[in-house]
């Protein structure tokens, strides 16, 4: 194994490092990290190219004093302005010592993934707040803890704000919003899209409040990712998510995206034998260059990745009668993918077919440069027919934001030679994916979101559900 990682200290760490594995995968994901001998930088990191998103968890018991104020104010100070006041630290730490992370409370094994510059990071800051939610329930008789921008630090019970203890804003989840989130979003684009989106919105003078995160999510994601704009006062009702969770295009989309699950595991297996130093070709690659030919992979949406998971297993199903030449599509604008499968070894010699596979991958990628010049990214992708014995895989990495106009002449003379991806050689396929299927037609968003800030639960149930996202894009096969 290349590193050891902690799995997180205590039982809410353990519960964070796992849900954070799974939405955002192993190679970005760093629990209890150091940043001195003995001085924790901060529960949990994710880095994923610029983006780096700081959790702090410093979760305590709700008092029980008989004054009720002086209970919410001791909480949020334990578990809000102290994790906030480590974030604050965390990221200045980074940003003026990128090299001085480490896995280890010794300091003796460093961040095996190389952080941003001061100029390029994007920090996102996450606080884990627990057990505060029956109390709110108790006195509020909502289980959740309210959003409300104009509200400064400890200064309404059950409400979270703008805090002075951190620079930018501070997320806040409790531990329902906290596996909702990382459930529903997840996979890194999904989750910092989200947390961008939601800041802007925190930063708009007409936004008044949200009942609860989870609310704020369903309103984002039944929105088709984004957040209305309207003109007046805009507020997100209690009781959203429950309606939206509830929905059948809701429900249809969830289970449709179990999918998707074959992307990760493509990334999963190979960054697995990449650490355990187990792969027939590409151990010998540093660590750097191996996360980022991963990181395409990984900046996939959830939504991209089922669409991406379909078109590959149906291409492997096809090969049974002839090996299958694709371009996929890709949700990342510099980055276009090439598919081939081919119908395995045929009981011959595997080493000399998958030499002969890899050499055509190779070419079609060459081939696709020059079919999409605009892709700085190619990324090859070649695996064998479904239900060949001894199948393998092979994957090429090509950045050409260094390629020579000879080096472009020659991959246009492997495409006009070979006819690869060229009009008259390919077959082009219109595949059209709804996220939310069977949903309703989509209606007028402004009018809905100044519906929604009147609405009650029982009365919100009428219009939910009515929005989708929708992806068209072409599939040639050369």
């Amino acid at each position: 194994m290349r590193f050891k990682k902690s799995e997180g200290q205590t039982a809410s760490e353990k519960m964070l490092a796992e849900l954070c594995d799974k939405s955002f995968l192993q190679l970005w994901t760093y629990p209890n990290l150091f940043r001195k001998p003995g001085k924790e930088l901060t529960d949990l990191l994710v880095v994923f190219g610029n983006d780096v998103v700081i959790f702090s968890d410093k979760s305590c018991g709700y008092p029980s004093t008989g004054n009720a104020d002086l209970d919410w104010k001791r909480w949020y100070g334990k578990s809000i302005d102290d994790s906030a006041r480590q974030i604050a630290q965390a990221e200045r730490c980074i940003r003026a010592f990128p090299e001085k992370v480490f896995l280890d409370v010794k300091c003796q094994e460093r961040l095996p993934i190389n952080l941003p510059n001061a100029n390029d990071i994007r920090v996102h800051r996450i606080c884990i707040a627990l057990c505060a939610l029956d109390r709110a329930e108790a006195e509020t008789g909502k289980r959740a803890l309210r959003i409300e921008p104009a509200v400064l630090n400890d200064a309404v019970r059950f409400t979270v704000g703008i805090t002075d203890k951190a620079k930018g804003w501070v997320h806040v989840f409790d531990e329902e919003s906290l596996t909702t989130v990382l459930n529903e979003l997840s996979t890194i684009k999904d989750f910092i899209d989200y947390l961008n989106s939601k800041v802007a919105l925190m930063e708009r003078p007409n936004f008044k409040y949200a009942e609860a995160e989870t609310d704020l999510l369903a309103c984002y994601l039944w929105n088709n990712r984004s957040f209305p704009v309207i003109e007046g006062d805009f507020a997100v009702p209690g009781g959203l998510w429950a309606t939206v969770e509830a929905s059948q295009e809701f429900l249809a989309g969830r289970e449709a995206n179990k999918a998707s699950e074959f992307w990760d595991g493509i990334i999963e297996y190979i960054t697995d034998n990449y650490l355990d130093e187990t792969l027939e070709f590409g151990n010998e690659l540093d660590m750097s260059d191996y996360e980022r030919g991963a990181r395409i992979l990984a900046g996939e949406t959830r939504f991209h990745r089922r669409v991406l998971s379909k078109l590959i297993v149906g291409r492997m199903e096809a090969a049974k009668k002839n090996a299958i030449g694709t371009l996929l599509p890709s949700n990342q604008a510099d980055v276009g993918y090439v598919l081939y499968v081919g119908q395995g070894d045929q009981g011959g010699d595997h080493a000399a077919y998958r030499e002969e596979r890899a050499k055509i991958l190779r070419l079609r990628c060459e081939a696709a440069k020059a079919a999409m010049p605009e892709k700085r990214f190619i990324v090859g992708i070649a695996m064998d027919a479904s239900g060949v014995e001894g199948s393998s895989e092979d994957f090429i990495f090509m950045d050409t934001a260094e390629w020579t106009a000879d080096r472009m002449q020659n991959a246009q003379k492997i495409r006009d030679e070979l006819g690869f991806f060229k009009a008259g050689n390919m077959t082009l396929t219109r595949f059209t994916e709804d996220e939310y299927p069977g949903s309703r037609p989509a209606i007028d968003v402004p009018k809905l979101a100044e519906e929604l800030s009147n609405l009650t639960v029982s009365e919100s149930v009428e219009l939910a559900g009515m929005l989708k996202a929708k992806w068209g894009g072409s599939e040639p096969a050369g």
